[in-house]
């Protein structure tokens, strides 16, 4: 689940640095956001 958090923050910094659609510019911060979140949850569940 970690590994998955991980990829929603790499998506939401590469929708965030591209330069090509507004929606994806858009939607950024709530993806990284919501990869965060879901970090930080993940993070603490016992392996």
């Amino acid at each position: 689940m970690e590994n998955i958090a991980t990829t929603l923050i790499a998506i939401g910094f590469l929708m965030l640095f591209q330069p090509f659609a507004l929606a994806l510019y858009t939607y950024s911060f709530i993806t990284m956001l919501a990869g965060t979140v879901m970090f930080i949850i993940v993070s603490k569940f016992p392996e």
